[in-house]
């Protein structure tokens, strides 16, 4: 079965504390990694046009529907989500395909 890359892009709202917002973020981290299927998460921001990317690779795409499901259940991820400008959240979840990190089996 192929792992999945779920991608959600987004902008914080309008005078939104960047440093904040990351300290926000890495607040979610515990609760990610304890979600079963877990395998990496990265978070980047586009400086040119402010929208930033939030990357969590699943093993399953059951996995990463119940960690979404869940999600916002956690007062971490309220608080990082409190930063988000909503009308601009774009979520998707996408099989992965090729990658060097994937081991290879005879």
């Amino acid at each position: 079965m192929d792992n999945i890359v779920e991608t959600v892009r987004f902008k914080l709202k309008d005078g939104a504390d960047m440093k904040a917002f990351v300290e926000a973020a890495e607040g979610t981290i515990p609760f990610i990694k304890g979600c079963e299927g877990y395998l990496y998460r990265s978070l980047s921001l586009n400086e040119q046009t402010q929208e930033w990317t939030d990357i969590v690779y699943w093993a399953t795409l059951a996995d990463a529907k119940a960690a979404s499901d869940n999600f916002m259940k956690d007062e971490g991820a309220q608080k990082m989500v409190s930063y988000i400008d909503a009308s601009t959240l774009v979520m998707a979840h996408e099989q992965i395909k090729m990658s060097p990190c994937m081991t290879e089996t005879a």
